[in-house]
C-alpha cells in the first residue's frame, strides 16, 4: 500500500519534470527559437546541429538528468525495484514527448531514456553510450546512433528480466517493449527522410553549422 502511493507522488511529478524542455529554454536564452530552427526538434541533435556543440551537449546532460533523478528515486525509495525504476524512468519520458508545458509536443526521448537506463543498467549503459558516440564520430545520421543505443538497453533488460523473473516479470516486459516502441514512434519523421534521402546530418566532431546549414539540411 505504501508502495501505491508513492508511485501516485512519483508517477505524475515525474511526467512534470519530464515536460520540461532544456532545448527550448537554452535556445530562448540564445536569442533562437529551436522549434523553428533546423529539423524543428527540441531535442538535442537538433542543438548540436543548430545552435552549438555546447549547447547541444548541455542539452542532453540536462535531459539525462531528469531520467537520472526518477529512476534514483525507483532504486533508492523502492528499494531496488525494477518494476519501480521503469514506470518512473519512462514518466519523465512521457513527459519529455508529451510535454504538458508544449501543447504535448516536445522531443523524442532519447537523453532522458539514456538517464534512466544509466540508473538500472549502469555497465551497458556505458557499453552502448560509447558505441553511440563511436558511430556519431564516423557517421552523420546521429538518430541511427541514438537508435542504437536504445535499441542495446532495451534488449539487454529484456533478456535480464526473462533470466529473473520477479513477481513483475510480465509488466516489466510489456513496459520494455512499449518503450522501445515508442522511441521507434517518436523517429518516424526521421525513417521518413531517410527514406528520401533528406535526413539531417550531423558532424559530431567537425565543424558547427549555422543556421542556414541546418534549414536547408531539414
Amino acid at each position: 500500500m505504501i508502495d501505491l502511493y508513492y508511485y501516485l507522488i512519483f508517477i505524475p511529478l515525474g511526467y512534470i519534470v519530464g515536460s520540461i524542455n532544456f532545448a527550448t529554454i537554452i535556445a530562448k536564452i540564445k536569442n533562437k527559437d529551436i522549434k523553428h530552427i533546423g529539423s524543428g526538434n527540441p531535442g538535442t541533435m537538433n542543438m548540436l546541429r543548430s545552435v552549438g556543440k555546447f549547447w547541444g551537449c548541455l542539452t542532453f546532460v540536462l535531459d539525462c538528468a531528469k531520467g537520472i533523478s526518477f529512476a534514483l528515486i525507483g532504486r533508492f525509495v523502492f528499494k531496488d525495484n525494477n518494476l519501480a525504476m521503469y514506470v518512473l524512468g519512462l514518466s519523465t519520458v512521457l513527459g519529455h514527448i508529451f510535454s504538458c508545458f508544449s501543447k504535448f509536443k516536445g522531443g523524442k526521448g532519447v537523453a532522458t531514456s539514456l538517464g534512466a537506463f544509466a540508473v538500472i543498467s549502469p555497465i551497458t549503459f556505458a557499453v552502448a553510450f560509447t558505441l553511440m558516440i563511436g558511430y556519431l564520430a564516423f557517421f552523420k545520421k546521429g538518430f541511427i546512433g541514438s537508435l542504437m543505443a536504445i535499441c542495446i538497453l532495451v534488449i539487454t533488460n529484456i533478456v535480464r528480466n526473462c533470466l529473473v523473473r520477479d513477481n513483475y516479470y510480465y509488466v516489466c516486459l510489456i513496459l520494455l517493449v512499449l518503450w522501445l516502441g515508442l522511441i521507434f514512434w517518436t523517429h518516424r519523421s526521421n525513417f521518413k527522410r531517410i527514406k528520401n534521402n533528406t535526413e539531417n546530418s550531423l558532424s559530431l566532431f567537425g565543424k558547427e553549422n549555422t543556421d542556414d546549414d541546418s534549414k536547408k539540411e531539414s
